[in-house]
């Protein structure tokens, strides 16, 4: 049985002293735009991106294997990042009851006229919108911003952080394409650190390893308007994994205690110790890829463990069986209809070691200001 990973649309930040390690990981984003496009899930019609045929040079053929993998993570991040830019602060002070499961994958990535998530029937939401920003770790060729943007959804801030190669690559797409320009729609947009990153009004592109997130990413995303005080999205879109689990521990530890608010989103790779989870390991081994963090956070409940045991207020995890189950009758019957899919029993077993997670934790001033967030959290990731 062949293991096709669906590649992530991060590139993965390792450990710098192993260059030829580090050069792997950064290729695993060509490989993942690469599962994006041509007869793949964008021009399959499986999701819907303009952008990401900008940062392809040879387009190529997926299996449907592929196509749905990629097809369900980046709809399932959508969603999150979707109801997150969405959401409200309402006036009520009480709770809604957290979900049974992360149904956040049941809102359409593939159109900009999906609903915002309800808010608690007594709540009102406020008349000024809230301030909120994200930050997307290894964020690799990712389109998101642009994608979202365009659809009218936007954040007060965006940060996109990776290798130095990668943001350089980055940018320099970013910059000479009007299709990129004209969303960022800002005229003061600049190049900075010798092409290798982008400073706008609303996204910042910034260069950074993660090993050093506290003491050289945070100061550099502060300089370039980063708020602890305000609503954050952190997204690891398969990236926490190739760190070592201090290093990563890190950053969660330093969103939990530094933010007043932030909500965190993983999808990554789990059950590392069956009989497919060691042969998942063993052909990533071959193309010299290793996924430190996996051993670490090997499991659903585990995932959840991360923040739970560091004080996080709530935690889910669900693997891609469950978000495949949570889609409507109508979406599962698009996709299916979109190339012929046989290979049901492969694909059970590989979305068993696929995952996505969140967490959210809140420290406010008072009562009723944590209440409220914790609603805008829980409308958050459910629908």
């Amino acid at each position: 049985m062949r293991h096709p990973v669906p590649a992530s649309s991060s590139s993965p930040m390792m450990s710098m002293p192993r260059m030829g390690r580090d050069d792997v990981i950064k290729g695993t984003d060509d490989d993942a735009i690469i599962s994006k496009l041509q007869v793949s899930a964008v021009d399959l019609g499986y999701l819907d991106d303009p952008f990401v045929k900008h940062f392809v040079k040879r387009p190529s053929r997926r299996p449907p294997l592929i196509n749905r993998g990629s097809y369900l993570r980046t709809r399932s991040l959508d969603a999150l990042t979707e109801q997150f830019i969405r959401g409200t602060l309402g006036l009520s002070t009480k709770t809604v009851s957290p979900p049974s499961t992360l149904s956040a994958a049941t809102s359409s990535s593939t159109s900009s006229s999906s609903p915002a998530p309800p808010t608690p029937a007594d709540a009102t939401p406020l008349v000024s919108p809230i301030r909120k920003q994200i930050v997307s770790l290894g964020c690799g060729s990712d389109t998101r911003y642009f994608k979202f943007k365009s659809e009218g959804l936007s954040a007060h801030k965006y940060f996109e952080i990776d290798f130095q190669e990668s943001t350089a690559k980055k940018a320099a797409v970013i910059k000479k394409n009007k299709a990129f320009t004209d969303i960022i729609a800002d005229p003061e947009l600049k190049l900075g650190l010798g092409g290798t990153e982008l400073y706008a009004k609303d996204y910042c592109l910034l260069s950074g390893d993660l090993r050093e997130f506290v003491d050289v990413i945070v100061p550099k995303l502060k300089a370039h308007g980063f708020d602890t005080s305000i609503p954050t999205l952190f997204l690891s879109e398969c990236v926490l994994i190739y760190i070592q689990p201090s290093d990563s521990d890190a950053v969660v530890d330093w969103v939990g205690n530094n933010m007043m608010a932030s909500l965190f989103v993983v999808y990554e790779q789990i059950n590392p110790t069956d009989a497919f989870g060691a042969m998942m390991l063993r052909n990533l081994k071959a193309r010299r890829i290793e996924l430190p963090g996996i051993h670490a956070y090997p499991s659903l409940v585990s995932q959840q463990e991360r923040f739970m045991s560091r004080g996080w207020l709530a935690a889910k995890a669900v693997d891609m069986n469950d978000l495949l189950a949570s889609l409507s009758d109508v979406e599962m019957k698009r996709i299916s209809s979109l190339e012929i899919f046989d290979e049901v029993e492969e694909w059970q077993l590989l979305a068993q070691h696929y995952c996505v997670a969140w967490a959210f934790q809140v420290k406010a001033q008072s009562e009723n200001e944590r209440e409220r967030l914790v609603d805008f959290f829980y409308s958050s990731v459910s629908t």
